[in-house]
């Protein structure tokens, strides 16, 4: 590899060589531990990020979840309700459905007595009309 231009950053070569000789060479990464150091900083800022990010979409499904267990709760609760009530309807139905059978039971009874009583009295009236047209009457003597 040909070095086509040489690298001033540090200054001249001949500064570059102190008492000791090369003491710097060309490529050599002098901020290394700083660039490390740096490098370090910034995954740990980008790994609070994500422990921040995870807690938050943690507490956020939590919350969802909560939410949801309380819609869940509310919603059996109000069926509950609504069941107690058409409990309650169904209850009143029978109830006024047997009254209304019983009262027309009752009813249907008297109409039949009342019917039997007339039938009775028109037997009965039949009877006594029967009894004296057969009624004979006592005989009298026409020449008498």
């Amino acid at each position: 590899m040909k070095r086509t231009k040489e690298n001033w950053i540090e200054g001249h070569p001949q500064d570059r060589n102190g008492i000791s000789g090369c003491r710097i060479f060309d490529g050599e990464d002098l901020h290394y531990q700083e660039r490390k150091r740096a490098q370090q900083e910034t995954q740990k800022k980008w790994i609070e990020e994500q422990k921040r990010e995870n807690e938050e979409k943690k507490r956020r499904e939590e919350e969802e979840e909560r939410q949801y267990a309380f819609q869940t709760q509310q919603a059996n609760r109000m069926r509950g309700l609504l069941e107690d009530d058409l409990e309650s309807k169904k209850r009143m139905m029978q109830s006024s459905t047997r009254d209304a059978n019983l009262q027309l039971s009752r009813e249907k009874k008297e109409k039949e007595r009342y019917e039997n009583s007339l039938k009775l009295r028109e037997e009965n009236q039949d009877l006594l009309e029967q009894k004296t047209i057969r009624q004979v009457p006592p005989y009298e003597n026409p020449l008498e």
